[in-house]
Order: structure tokens, then C-alpha cells, then sequence
């Protein structure tokens, strides 16, 4: 069997099954709402409900429908805008593969926002999406107001590992072929796997995956922007950290109590310390996972910081 056979069946094989499954995928979960390119970036949000502006910046890896639960529950009473972050979900990738990929978000959502509404939002973000929505405060505090994180990332830690699969995707050349041949094969095997370490006891809610949309990301070019996040935010939080004690605004930190995947000492506790206005609130229970298990205490909080 020649060389040229052998590749064809190694490379050929996996990339075809990876497009095949590519279009699977995005015909099982559409996109759910509108578009709006700003800055030549094409991004995708939902907006539901009406009265005060909500902002939901999501988790990493995931897409804007995450937050099922909790947007469901907060469009009864306000106007819930759900954002799928560059390069995840529908939104476009960003060209950057440096640390500044989080403040060129924070600078996306902000354009887009203003674009939207001319009201001033509270802004709820979860994980990575915590981290961004602090930048994002920390770009344009002025027009938010208010701040909730939940299970944030929000300050560098000490190891510097990074998960072999992340080594790979964001290598030059063989990260391109490996998201596009074996990376989906390797994530449909272990995606349910890889959500269990954000819930109590790995036991995520029935239909977790489907319900967020969680095979989305095993799409090439979703990855590859998962995986240059994820290897950039540490750097990124070394830059951003030292700022948070200039930030204004009401602001809230909700902790899982035992999270795993943002341990509260490195971040949602120091990121307290920081800001001495703030307000932390612990959640037994939920680990990792409050808008997936207690919605109601964002909702809460939402309300608390309103009426202040």
C-alpha cells in the first residue's frame, strides 16, 4: 500500500467524517437569535424579554445556550441579551491568538452592546466569562450598571500545564490538521466526561450537553478559538488583576463552595479582597454550576443590585 494511500485513509477519513459532523451539529443546534458585525467581527446573541438590560457572557467551553435556565427564568422580568463570545457558538473567531484576545472581547461585547440598547446593562458572567465581563468593566465601566461573576476566573494561578490537547490545537501546523481530522472523534468520546467535573459528585442534569448545545464546540474552528482562550487567559488575568481595585460599580461575586474548575482561593475570594465593596456570596452545593443548579440566586442578586 503506498504512502499516498495510507495518508489518505489516516487524514482523509477523519477530516470527512469531521465536516459530515460539522453540518450534523449545526443543523441539530441553529443559531437561536441575531447577528450584528462590529468591527468586522460577526457576532451572535439573543435578546429576549424586555425592561432592564441583562448582559450573559458564558462559560468556556460553551455558547450562549448555557444559560437555558437562567434566561428563561430572568426574560419574564427584564431584557435578557445572551452573547455567544468571538469564536464561540455562531459568533466569528478572533485573528488574534495573543493575551489581548480577552480585551479585544471585552471591546466587541461593549460595541455591540452600545449598539443595541442605549441602556445601561448589568452585566453576569460565568468562568471565562466572568474574566471577561470584569475587562469589559474594566473598558467601559462607565455605561454598566452592574457587576455579578459567578464562579470566576479572575486571577493567574501557579501551574503553568497546559492539557496536551490545547498544545496541539494551537500548535501552527499540525493543530490546523488535528482539529480537523481526529479532534472531533476525540470530542464526541469524551465530551460528557470533561462536564462532569463541574457538578457535585461529576453528575451533570439529564441532557446537560444537548441542552447547552455542548457538541458545538467540537466544530474545527470552534476549537481552535476554545483552545487559544484557554492557553492565553492565565497572561491575560496577570495583566488585568491589578485593576480591579479602580472599579466602581456595584459588584457581586458568587462562589461555589468545593469549585474545582475556578477554585474560589485563587479567584472569586482574592478577586473579594481586591474589591472591598464587593459583595461575595458562597453557594453550597453547586460547585462549579450555579446557573446550570441555582439560577435563583443570580436572580436575586440581580434584583438587590437594581434597587440599590
Amino acid at each position: 500500500m503506498s504512502i499516498l494511500v495510507i495518508l489518505s485513509l489516516l487524514i482523509g477519513l477523519p477530516y470527512t467524517y469531521t465536516q459530515i459532523s460539522s453540518h450534523q451539529i449545526e443543523n441539530e443546534y441553529p443559531p437561536l437569535g441575531y447577528f450584528e458585525t462590529i468591527d468586522n467581527i460577526k457576532l451572535h446573541y439573543t435578546d429576549e424579554g424586555s425592561g432592564q438590560t441583562v448582559v450573559l457572557l458564558h462559560s468556556q467551553p460553551a455558547n450562549e445556550r448555557q444559560f437555558y435556565l437562567l434566561k428563561n427564568q430572568l426574560k419574564k422580568n427584564y431584557r435578557v441579551i445572551s452573547i455567544d463570545r468571538p469564536g464561540m457558538g455562531y459568533s466569528e473567531n478572533l485573528k488574534d491568538k495573543s493575551s489581548n484576545r480577552l480585551m479585544a472581547q471585552a471591546e466587541l461585547t461593549s460595541k455591540l452592546i452600545q449598539k443595541i440598547t442605549d441602556d445601561k446593562p448589568v452585566v453576569i458572567g460565568h468562568s471565562y466569562g466572568g474574566a471577561l465581563a470584569l475587562e469589559y468593566a474594566l473598558y467601559d465601566e462607565k455605561n454598566i450598571k452592574g457587576l455579578i461573576t459567578v464562579n470566576t476566573a479572575s486571577h493567574p494561578w501557579k501551574s503553568d500545564n497546559i492539557w496536551l490537547p490545547f498544545k496541539i490545537i494551537t500548535s501552527p501546523f499540525i493543530g490546523k490538521i488535528f482539529s480537523n481530522t481526529y479532534a472531533m472523534i476525540y470530542g464526541k468520546l469524551g465530551i460528557s466526561r470533561t462536564a462532569d467535573e463541574n457538578f457535585p459528585n461529576n453528575n451533570p442534569p439529564i441532557n446537560y450537553i444537548k441542552n447547552v448545545g455542548g457538541e458545538l464546540t467540537l466544530r474545527p474552528n470552534t476549537l481552535q478559538s476554545y483552545a487559544y482562550d484557554a492557553v492565553n487567559l492565565k497572561s491575560a488575568l496577570n495583566i488585568q488583576y491589578s485593576k480591579y481595585s479602580s472599579l466602581k460599580i456595584p459588584i457581586t461575586i458568587i462562589a461555589g463552595i468545593g469549585d474545582r474548575v475556578t477554585p474560589n482561593e485563587t479567584h472569586s475570594f482574592r478577586l473579594h479582597e481586591d474589591v472591598k465593596h464587593s459583595l461575595l456570596i458562597k453557594v453550597d452545593g453547586v460547585e462549579h454550576s450555579i446557573p446550570e443548579l441555582r439560577p435563583d440566586v443570580i436572580e436575586d442578586e440581580l434584583l438587590r443590585i437594581l434597587n440599590m
